[in-house]
């Protein structure tokens, strides 16, 4: 009983408009999980840190978080407003459950082919800001786009209310805290996460496995009734 109230309390919160520091946390940890396994763009800032300096990649980082947060700004503001249209919540109640289908067979693809071999990339040498340098990057390699609006249908065919501002905050600085790890750790972190990638892939995709499941039960039954 115990269990079902805390439960019940947590999803009263959530449904509940929620203030800035939740908003602030939800957008963080969306974006933490997305951001922890290994890609392109963190590579690209450990070679920034080894070749320029970290302050270097730092501002790469925060370039590619800037663009990122841009957006998820109007990721944000375009799911809200088809859900004020007519059949808008059925067009994203079925873009939820297809965006998470396709995320969860390719998180489980990159689990099944993945290795301990890590891709080299190779930096250009272009006279040019870091921080520009990962706005560009970040613009041209838009990965994020299918997890965001997956996410995001997720809240708002939920029904859950949060402030935009403190979400897309906490989404942008999750990208530097997280490239941060990378740059500071250095080798040891990389190698560590290159053992244990397909760990976190598959517990990834686990996540993305339950809830396309939960959002397919909650369509069809409903259809069903």
């Amino acid at each position: 009983m115990a269990k079902r109230t805390f439960l019940d309390s947590i999803y009263q919160d959530l449904t509940n408009e929620l203030g800035f520091g939740k908003s602030f946390f939800l957008g963080f940890a969306i974006s933490g999980s997305g951001s922890m396994v290994i890609g392109a763009l963190h590579l690209f800032a450990i070679q920034i840190s080894v070749e320029r300096g970290w302050p270097s990649a730092l501002l790469f980082s925060c370039g590619c978080a800037l663009v990122e947060a841009i957006f998820v700004r109007y990721i944000v503001a375009f799911t809200h407003w088809l859900a004020k249209r007519k059949n808008g919540n059925l067009i994203l109640e079925w873009t939820m459950l297809i965006l998470f289908s396709i995320l969860t067979l390719a998180v489980f693809y990159g689990a099944m082919s993945s290795n301990s071999s890590a891709p080299k990339l190779s930096l250009p040498s272009i006279i040019v800001p870091t921080f520009i340098l990962g706005m560009g990057i970040r613009f041209f390699y838009p990965s994020m786009i299918p997890f965001w609006l997956a996410w995001n249908t997720a809240l708002v065919t939920r029904k859950i209310q949060f402030k935009i501002w403190a979400f897309v905050i906490g989404a942008g600085l999750a990208t530097v805290v997280m490239h941060s790890l990378y740059i500071f750790a250095g080798t040891l972190f990389v190698d560590f996460l290159k053992e244990k990638s397909q760990e976190l892939l598959v517990v990834i995709g686990v996540i993305f496995l339950l809830t396309t499941f939960f959002q397919a039960k909650r369509m069809f039954w409903k259809s069903g009734t």
